[in-house]
C-alpha cells in the first residue's frame, strides 16, 4: 500500500464516520494531511491534531503530548480520530480511555488486524520501513479482532461500527475502522446515528 493510495481512499471512508460532528482531536495527526483533506471532504469540522513529534510542516495546529495523557479537559471535541496510532502506543487501552474522555461522543479508530503469522509479519515490516526512519515507536501492537474486542471491553468502550477493508486489491494488509462511544452513554441508549 502507497501513502498515496491511504490519502486517496482513507479519508472518503472516514467522512461518513464525520458528517454528524463538528470539532475534532486528530490524536496522532503527524503532518496533519489527512486531517486537512477530511476538512476539505467536510467543510464545517474543525480539527486540531496532538502528537508526540510536532512535525514543522503540519497542516493543522497541533501540539505534543506524552503519548499517554492527553492534554484537555473531558469532553472537549464532539469526536476523536485515531489513525493507525494505538498499534504505537505502549499502552493502547490506556491512551484508548484518554480518547473516549475527551470526546463528548464518539472515537474513530482506523488501524489494523492480523489473523495468520503471515499478516503480523508483513505489519511489522511494513510499520519498521515506513515509521523508522521518523523516530516513531515500534511497539507492534497489532491485535487479532478478537483482542480489539478485548480492548473495547476493557476500556469501558462499545463498538457501534466496524468495517474492515483493504486499500486495493493488491493490498494484503488488514485494514479495520471502529467507531466507539464510551460504554455507559451506549447503555444508556444515547447512540449517535
Amino acid at each position: 500500500m502507497s501513502a498515496r493510495s491511504r490519502m486517496r481512499y482513507l479519508p472518503l471512508r472516514l467522512t461518513p464516520h464525520l458528517a454528524d460532528v463538528g470539532t475534532v482531536l486528530d490524536c496522532g495527526s503527524g503532518n496533519g494531511e489527512i486531517a486537512q483533506r477530511l476538512m476539505a471532504l467536510v467543510p464545517k469540522l474543525s480539527l486540531v491534531g496532538v502528537d508526540v513529534h510536532r512535525q514543522p510542516d503540519a497542516r493543522i495546529p497541533v501540539r505534543c503530548f506524552d503519548g499517554r495523557r492527553l492534554p484537555y479537559p473531558d469532553k472537549s471535541f464532539d469526536a476523536v480520530t485515531m489513525i493507525d496510532v494505538l498499534h504505537h502506543s505502549d499502552d493502547p487501552g490506556e491512551l484508548l480511555r484518554e480518547a473516549l474522555r475527551v470526546s463528548r461522543r464518539k472515537v474513530i479508530i482506523k488501524d489494523h488486524y492480523w489473523i495468520t503469522s503471515w499478516d503480523r509479519m508483513l505489519l511489522t515490516v511494513s510499520d519498521y520501513l515506513g515509521n523508522r526512519a521518523y523516530g516513531i515507536a515500534l511497539p507492534y501492537n497489532f491485535l487479532r479482532l478478537e483482542e480489539w474486542s478485548v480492548l473495547f471491553h476493557d476500556a469501558e468502550a462499545q463498538p457501534t461500527s466496524m468495517e474492515t477493508f483493504h486499500y486495493s486489491a493488491w493490498d494484503r494488509v488488514k485494514q479495520v475502522v471502529f467507531v466507539a462511544e464510551p460504554q455507559a452513554r451506549a447503555a444508556a441508549g444515547q447512540t449517535d446515528p
